[in-house]
């Protein structure tokens, strides 16, 4: 079987959202199954990304995202994803790092209909906000014709049913891999000061450092002893060391740039702060969480069907200064107890984490690889029974 893989990332960092794919070549490759890729060309990826090629994987690097009037024309001729369809594979699996990110590839869309080919679609993240009328129609379409449409937590399916008015009966859960190879607990360190670990890129729209340093910033945060370190890079890093100026903390604020050894974060933190605006489920989280740590997150995505506040970790109801601000207060209070929510919240990440993310995806594609002829409407009877099913 051939399986083709689009990346609609546009020139970002190698994040999650790759994660999943990328587990699922390497399941791939143990069944000697042929793989193509095909990423932009402009996005940044890791050196593990270049082993896909000396195992055989065909890997196509694309123009980015087409903005300006020629370039769109160019696509109209020649289109960026041919190089994928020309192979003929038997399934094609769409990651993307927005949940409506493909409908904006007009060429794409052309090719994957014209084509005819069983497809399966990925959505790593979504906002809980239903502004996305100029496009309602095609993404039921596009959902419609896809043999099984992915998500990364319940509440994201739930809350793109209702932004579309329609029932994804084609529609799974799957987890994506974590990036721990040892899952054994941090021993954990209350030495002072108190140390919070935000993790993720650096995209305040989307991530809400700014929120986090908002809250920090406030005479009550600034009268206690605390650090905070970020751990990774994106556009925002400027704009946040400034904020951090701006809040007079910045000598409390380090920025730590990209850590590869996750367990080295919570080596030196006792704390996740996640006060993120929109999320799928954040890998940050649930690692934080295997490590055993406690975290303050925001009520989007999937933080919740792994947060329980008070047990696990502590919730703020909104992405907002004033609600993280309400958590993040309810856990210095209960310091004392972080070890033990620590504890709780790695046993309920070892109940529920996927140890083979990869190989559930792989499964969904060899399933659609091998129906010929499906019919989208009528199908949602054959919907395997299983632990990742929604």
């Amino acid at each position: 079987m051939k399986i083709g893989v689009i990346s609609t990332a546009n020139g970002l960092p190698w994040g999650g959202s790759e994660e999943l794919w990328f587990a699922m070549i390497d399941e791939a490759l143990k069944k000697r199954l042929e793989v193509a890729v095909s990423v932009c060309r402009e996005a940044i990826i890791p050196n593990k990304f270049s082993a896909l090629q000396n195992n055989g994987v065909r890997v196509f690097r694309r123009r980015p995202l087409l903005r300006r009037p020629f370039e769109r024309v160019v696509s109209k001729v020649t289109s960026s994803f041919g190089e994928i369809f020309r192979g003929n594979p038997d399934v094609v699996c769409i990651s993307q790092s927005w949940t409506y990110e493909a409908l904006y590839l007009n060429d794409l869309l052309k090719l994957l209909y014209d084509a005819a080919i069983p497809y399966v679609i990925v959505c790593q993240f979504s906002h809980d906000d239903a502004g996305h009328g100029e496009i309602r129609e095609a993404a039921k379409e596009f959902f419609q014709r896809a043999f099984r449409v992915v998500f990364v937590s319940i509440k994201n399916l739930k809350s793109v049913e209702r932004q579309l008015a329609h029932t994804l009966s084609n529609g799974v859960v799957l987890q994506n891999p974590v990036n721990l190879s040892d899952i054994s607990a941090v021993p954990y360190s209350s030495s002072e000061p108190l140390s919070m670990a935000n993790v993720g890129r650096l995209r305040a729209a989307y991530k809400g450092q700014d929120i986090l340093l908002e809250v920090l910033g406030s005479p009550i945060w600034r009268g206690r002893h605390w650090r905070l370190r970020l751990y990774g890079d994106g556009p925002d890093k400027k704009y946040l060391k400034a904020l951090a100026q701006h809040y007079s903390i910045a000598e409390r604020v380090e920025f730590c740039g990209h850590v590869s050894d996750i367990r080295s974060i919570w080596e030196a933190n006792q704390l996740l702060a996640l006060p993120s605006r929109g999320e799928g489920t954040p890998l940050a989280l649930v690692e934080a969480m295997l490590c055993g740590r406690p975290a303050v997150v925001t009520d989007v995505g999937g933080n919740t069907e792994w947060t329980e506040d008070g047990q696990t970790g502590f919730v703020a109801a909104a992405p907002t200064a004033t609600s993280f601000g309400a958590a993040l207060e309810r856990a210095w209070l209960a310091q004392s107890d972080w070890q033990r929510i620590g504890i709780e919240a790695r046993r309920n990440a070892l109940l529920k984490f996927d140890k083979s993310a990869g190989k559930s995806l792989l499964n969904i594609l060899l399933d659609a690889g091998n129906h010929s002829q499906f019919n989208l409407v009528t199908n949602s009877n054959s919907l395997k029974k299983c632990a990742t099913c929604y």
